[in-house]
């Protein structure tokens, strides 16, 4: 009866190792290196692989019984025992993961007797392999491998460890410049994660206000620069006004400048002076509008500006003769005229991107025309590498399951229903909203936080 106790147990910890195998693409049976007599290398035969894990595990179980040289190769964590945990360190060897040990002939075991008694004592044992610290909210590094051992400092949930000596269940590490012991009760070994995520972007810019080339296809469609800018900054009091008022000089980067020279190295700069000539008004009412909302002082920091440009002849100049003066209202007052290259089906809101207050006029969800050749872009990032971005960027720890790293996904549906700006996200254990997706988390690699995101495993 117990011979087949332990051979169900023996059973359902092989259905486990196989499980485990097929994950870390079944290379068992090749082996890694070739170190003769070495820790892990039980059965002696010059490799280490899935058949010195099943006669360890055999051995754990009472299946078969192994030599004392055997025991001493089996005991691959130098606890001074043979069990299911030496197993799962040559399978994790065995499968290339950079979590095990380091083949080294075996170190016997160091007793020390008196006249009574002799005591065993765990051997130290030299390896190299990462893994993540599990205690929350924080595991204590000790000056020696025990927890008598006087505490050198409480490492963070989630840090990254890189362990180089064990002895019995207690690892060596350096963190911040200390280097002492870790129990590894509390490490969970790091494995590379696999597979690649594929990111497609729609637009380029916060998408909040007009987009300039969906100025540049409405005006191509014979729409008037009042007609694309009531529509991007839509709402029942918004109205194009003339300004009776226009001052002579502009400062723009702590520097005065005339008015015209402002506009027109604006317009310039942003646009360009070739497209339709109702998408330069357009433009050029929105810059206009945007100086006057902050008191004609601007920050060079919020629009480009090309110095020295000479607009003589030239559309600019048509289009400041044109309409210069005139500005975007609501309620009689100069509206905030942000804008952008290019949008994802539609603008978005200024509340749900920058998480300020509401504004009226720029609620999102107005159509734009330009196609997807202008705004679609595809990236590819290694699940290694977005693991590395949540955590530098966002302090966010990826673990388990990278098809559930990026969960919760709320957004404003404005390229489809399964499309749109990111309202908020889950990325691992943080909340990600808004612009921040492409500011923060991915720090300006993607054009917009209009997308979708992708596994592939």
């Amino acid at each position: 009866m117990l011979k087949e106790n332990k051979t169900g147990i023996l059973k359902s910890v092989l259905s486990l190792i196989m499980i485990i195998s097929l994950v870390c693409c079944s290379i068992f049976a090749l082996g890694i290196n070739s170190f003769a007599a070495s820790v892990g290398d039980v059965n002696g035969d010059g490799k280490i692989n899935s058949t010195d894990a099943l006669l360890i595990l055999q051995s754990a179980t009472g299946v078969v019984n192994l030599t004392d040289n055997q025991k001493k190769l089996a005991d691959v964590n130098g606890d001074g025992k043979v069990n299911s945990s030496d197993a799962l360190q040559v399978l994790f060897y065995a499968t290339g993961n950079p979590s095990v040990i380091k083949p080294t002939e075996p170190t016997t075991k160091t007793t020390t007797s008196t006249t009574t008694s002799s005591t065993t004592q765990p051997t130290t044992r030299d390896l190299s392999f990462s893994g993540t610290v599990t205690a929350d909210p924080s595991l204590r590094l000790r000056s020696g491998a025990g927890t008598s051992y006087a505490v050198l400092a409480n490492i963070p949930y989630g840090t990254v460890l890189t362990i180089t000596q064990t002895n019995g269940n207690w690892g060596k590490t350096t963190y911040n410049g200390k280097t002492g012991w870790v129990s590894l009760d509390y490490i969970e070994v790091y494995k590379p994660a696999s597979g690649t995520f594929t990111v497609t972007s729609y637009g380029y810019g916060h998408g909040v206000g007009m987009s300039q080339y969906g100025a540049k296809y409405y005006a191509d469609q014979g729409w008037t620069y009042d007609k694309i800018l009531l529509h991007y900054f839509y709402s029942s009091k918004t109205k194009i006004s003339t300004d009776t008022s226009m001052p002579s000089t502009v400062t723009y980067g702590g520097k005065s400048m005339p008015l015209k020279q402002y506009i027109a190295g604006s317009v310039k700069a942003e646009m360009g002076d070739s497209w339709n000539i109702e998408a330069i008004k357009a433009q050029l009412v929105a810059i206009y509008t945007y100086a006057k909302y902050y008191g004609f002082k601007v920050n060079s920091s919020t629009h480009a500006y090309k110095d020295g440009y000479n607009y003589s002849g030239t559309k600019i100049e048509t289009a400041m003769n044109s309409v210069l003066g005139k500005y975007i209202s609501y309620d009689g007052k100069a509206i905030l005229s942000v804008y952008c290259a290019s949008m994802g089906g539609k603008n978005t809101s200024a509340a749900k991107t920058w998480l300020g207050s509401d504004i009226p006029y720029l609620q999102g969800g107005r159509t734009s025309p330009e196609p997807e050749s202008i705004t679609k872009r595809v990236y590819t990032f290694t699940a290694d590498e977005m693991k590395t971005m949540a955590k530098n960027n966002l302090g966010a720890t990826l673990s388990g399951d990278p098809s559930k790293w990026f969960t919760n996904i709320v957004h404003d549906k404005s390229v489809s229903n399964s499309v749109g700006y990111i309202i908020s996200m889950k990325v691992g254990d943080k909340t990600v909203k808004g612009e921040n997706v492409r500011t923060k988390l991915f720090k300006y690699k993607v054009r917009s936080h209009c997308l979708s995101i992708v596994y592939n495993p």
